[in-house]
This record gives structure tokens, C-alpha cells and sequence, in this order.
């Protein structure tokens, strides 16, 4: 029969060179009994920790979904096997939960035979069974950061694992898929969850950690502070902008002595007429009493030289400039790690 390859019936028979070598009663194996005088499997804690920790079943909760699986595995080894379904549950009972238990609250891996098949011995282990010194938190507190790769300490934002992986584990696999942490900042919540054991929960924890990152890299200008160069406009807004996938159009509204008002967004997309329009720019600036401006917005493609559109564009709203009577101070464009003023080059 196919079923006698499958993995379920693989541990079955492994369970009962178990159980047999302790000699227990061989006929009960053998011929099955018509109730078995245990606890049903789908109900007893012990059980479903045993089904659980040798992959059987995905929860140890008592649940519907895992009685119709462990029904059905008992019927399909019954059935391979030629015992009762009596039979093959008491298998696994006596496993469990009988003198021959040695898959309890703390599995006795060492005694087991089940090793060459159970995918929680096989697997890697968690933070929590490393040694004190092993694991990447109690590391960090005791020599500092520094002594942690990058996985490690990602590991710690991810904080757990799954059956398969530890939180390192699943850090490695993010930065093996996606690089290193500027371009893992690019990547959406959804696209985070795509990979197998980051789910919507994890992904946001590490989106929030790097976005403090960014934050932290960032040298805010307030309302009220000067601009006095076209360094001080970048270094502002530079890890605000360079992850963005789109372009993004911002204005910086300035009072007469070149301080900062406030700024705002006023188009995401490319730049165009109908995505920039004057009066979406200059209205703002008028409501504010604005007495000068700057025009901010970057290049996904990391590459800051102005294009033919953008250099029509700054035409246009100068022009328009002009004519409410409000200053353009510059226009910069953000790229990966530098930038383009046109005041600097002359373009204004």
C-alpha cells in the first residue's frame, strides 16, 4: 500500500519497535482492542503535544481540525497495517501517555527512537534551548551589540520562531531574500509576509524597528529653524524620501528670513501637470503667507540628475512664482545618498 511510504505510518511502526522492546503486551498490539482504555487522543494534552513535536499535526490545541487529522491518520494506518483503529491508538497512547512515554513536557530525545523521523528533534533549536550564552539577547546585554551580526540582532526585533526556524533563522532568511536593512526598508508589510513564518505581526515589528532606524538617521528641521544651504534641505528630508518606490512631491514654506513655516506633500507619482499642479503648490503657500518656497522630490532610481520634465516643471512654477509674488529658493532632488540643487547649479 502507497500509505505504508508515508510519514505518519513510518512513526507508527517506529512507536511500536518502541513499545514492544518494553515489553508490553504484544497481543494488544497485535490484535487491537474493541475500546481502547485511554483518553481519546484528540483530547488528552499529552497526545497532542506527542502529534505536535513529531509533525503530525500543526497545533497542540484541541481542536476539530486536528480530531478529523488524527482520526484520519488512524484510519489510514489501521488500514495500511491491518490492525484496528482501536489497535492503532492504542500505539500511540501508550507512547503518550503510558509507562512508555518518553515525549512528555520535556521530551526525553536521547531515549527515543523516533529521532531519524521527528521534526523536532531534527530541527533547528529555538533561542530558548540555546545556552545562556548562545542566545543573541543575553549576548547583547553582557558584551554590547557589536558582537551581534545583523541576523541576530534582527532576531531580536522577530523575538519568535516557528516549529521550523528560530527568530535568527527567520532573520537570515529575510536578509538572504532581500539584502541588507536599506533595502529590507523598501519592502512593504506584504511583501514581508510572503515569506513562510513572517506573518503580518512579525513583518510590522520589524517595518516599525526600521522605521525608528530611519528616524534616527534623520536630522529633523522644525518650524521655526533656518535653512541656510541646500545640505541642510537634504539632510532633512533624505531618509524620509529614499525608500519611497514613487516619486513624491514636497513643499517647504519659508517666512522672510528663510525659516521654516511647515512642509507638505502634493503628489505622489510621476512628475506631470496633472499630478503638480500651481495651484495645488502655490495655494498653501498663499494661505500661510509664505514669503518663499522650496520645491523636494526624489528619484527612486538613486540617480539625482534633474530629467527634461523636471526642469520644465521648476520653469513652470517659477513663472507662476513670479507672478503671486512668492520667492523659489531651490529645487532639489533626492537620490541614493545624494542630491541635485538647481540653486547650486545654476538651474534656477
Amino acid at each position: 500500500m502507497v500509505y505504508k511510504e508515508s510519514y505518519p505510518y513510518r512513526v507508527y511502526k517506529l512507536i511500536s519497535q518502541r513499545i514492544v522492546s518494553t515489553q508490553c503486551n504484544q497481543e494488544d498490539l497485535v490484535a487491537g482492542v474493541s475500546e481502547p482504555p485511554f483518553i481519546p487522543l484528540s483530547k488528552d494534552p499529552l497526545a497532542l503535544k506527542m502529534f505536535h513535536r513529531i509533525g503530525l499535526i500543526k497545533t497542540t490545541k484541541e481542536t476539530f481540525t486536528n480530531q478529523e487529522r488524527i482520526q484520519k491518520i488512524i484510519k489510514d494506518i489501521a488500514q495500511a497495517d491491518e490492525k484496528t483503529p482501536a489497535g492503532v491508538e492504542k500505539v500511540f497512547a501508550l507512547y503518550s501517555s503510558g509507562h512508555a512515554a518518553i515525549c512528555g513536557k520535556v521530551p526525553l530525545c536521547g531515549e527515543c527512537n523516533l529521532t531519524e523521523v521527528c521534526r523536532y528533534f531534527l530541527r533547528r533549536p529555538s533561542i530558548k534551548e540555546l545556552p545562556l550564552q548562545e542566545r543573541p539577547r543575553e549576548r547583547l546585554t553582557a558584551v554590547g551589540e557589536d558582537s551581534l551580526s545583523d541576523a541576530e540582532l534582527l532576531g531580536i526585533i522577530i523575538r519568535d520562531g516557528t516549529p521550523e526556524d528560530s527568530a535568527v533563522d527567520l532573520a537570515e532568511k529575510l536578509l538572504a531574500r532581500y539584502g541588507d536593512f536599506p533595502n529590507l526598508a523598501t519592502k512593504t508589510i506584504a511583501e514581508l509576509s510572503k515569506l513562510k513564518g513572517i506573518g503580518k505581526a512579525r513583518a510590522a515589528q520589524v517595518k516599525a524597528a526600521l522605521a525608528i532606524a530611519k528616524r534616527y538617521n534623520s536630522k529633523p528641521l522644525r518650524s521655526g529653524d533656518q535653512i541656510r544651504s541646500s545640505a541642510d534641505v537634504y539632510n532633512h528630508f533624505h531618509e524620509r524620501l529614499r525608500d519611497r518606490k514613487q516619486e513624491t512631491f514636497l513643499l517647504v514654506l519659508l517666512d522672510s528670513k528663510n525659516r521654516i513655516i511647515k512642509d507638505l506633500q502634493i503628489s505622489a507619482g510621476s512628475l506631470s501637470s496633472s499630478l503638480v499642479h500651481p495651484r495645488e503648490v502655490f495655494s498653501p503657500a498663499i494661505r500661510e503667507s509664505a514669503a518663499s518656497v522650496i520645491f523636494v522630490h526624489n528619484h527612486p532610481s538613486g540617480d539625482p540628475a534633474p530629467s527634461t520634465e523636471d526642469i520644465e516643471l521648476t520653469r513652470r512654477l517659477g513663472e507662476v512664482a513670479e507672478v503671486v509674488g512668492i520667492k523659489v529658493l531651490d529645487h532639489i532632488i533626492m537620490g541614493a545618498g545624494k542630491y541635485t540643487s538647481f540653486k547650486d547649479k545654476s538651474l534656477l
